[in-house]
């Protein structure tokens, strides 16, 4: 039995390749779609590839967070999270922060922010969207307003030490330690290593292949040839499988399936 492997898909009019694939049944009506389209940014087949394995990581924390029960945040977690947008800003920008009337216009635009919740709630939550996600974090509603406010609060600092910056004023922020270390945060680094590795991403499927009724035997039959793949590559890092890899060992298939 041959299964279709959740490999890029070429645009036929633009040349652009997408990241698709079903979505699991169980999770059909929570996510309320059949299928996950989106580009991957690029023409070149062999970038694809590998921005396309980082799709089908970040899809996998996706069916797994809409799997999970909404959990509270302690305030501290909340604050740590913060503490990453606050760092992550700052480095960007760590050498060229632009011109003052940037920062000044975007201090105004707090402010606006800040008087419309619901305006509020909408800018941040592409970004503590991909936090939560990133963390393996389902959160409830109350928890959620905190982190949008902590956001706010992490994007008011970095505006402020950004204009600072912008005006000739490189000292060190004063308040840069008032977030938690990151280890507070439950990044479980380990598992995310590991979710680049081909048993790893095997696991997803076969967890996906299961939760849409098809056949527990062909899990088996296809765990053989997963472990014979990876003695013929010596290494399980799906990152490093490259094209010519599948040309000599054809017979199995990719563990990222639809």
């Amino acid at each position: 039995m041959v299964l279709q492997m959740a490999r890029p898909q070429k645009n036929p009019k633009s040349g652009v390749y997408y990241f698709r694939q079903k979505t699991p049944i169980d999770l059909v009506a929570v996510f309320g779609r059949k299928e996950v389209s989106r580009s991957l940014g690029t023409k070149d087949p062999e970038e694809a590839k590998v921005r396309n394995i980082e799709a089908v990581r970040k899809q996998g924390m996706t069916w797994a967070a809409l799997r999970k029960r909404p959990e509270p945040l302690p305030h501290q977690q909340i604050v740590a999270l913060s503490g990453i947008i606050y760092r992550d800003h700052m480095a960007a920008m760590e050498l060229e922060p632009g011109e003052p009337g940037i920062w000044i216009e975007t201090l105004a635009l707090l402010d606006r922010l800040a008087a419309d919740p619901s305006a509020q709630e909408r800018s941040y939550a592409p970004t503590i969207d991909n936090l939560l996600l990133e963390h393996g974090l389902v959160t409830d509603e109350a928890s959620r307003k905190r982190l949008v406010q902590e956001a706010d609060r992490a994007f008011r600092q970095v505006t402020e030490q950004q204009l600072k910056r912008a005006e000739g004023d490189y000292a060190p922020d004063p308040k840069a330690n008032r977030f938690p270390p990151v280890a507070t945060v439950d990044t479980k680094p380990k598992e995310k290593s590991e979710a680049l590795t081909i048993r790893a991403m095997f696991k997803l499927w076969e967890r996906d292949h299961l939760a849409n009724g098809k056949s527990p035997g062909t899990v088996g039959d296809f765990r053989h040839k997963i472990e014979s793949l990876i003695e013929y590559l010596d290494h399980d890092d799906a990152q490093r499988v490259t094209a010519e890899n599948w040309s000599c060992h054809v017979f199995v298939p990719l563990p990222v399936l639809v």
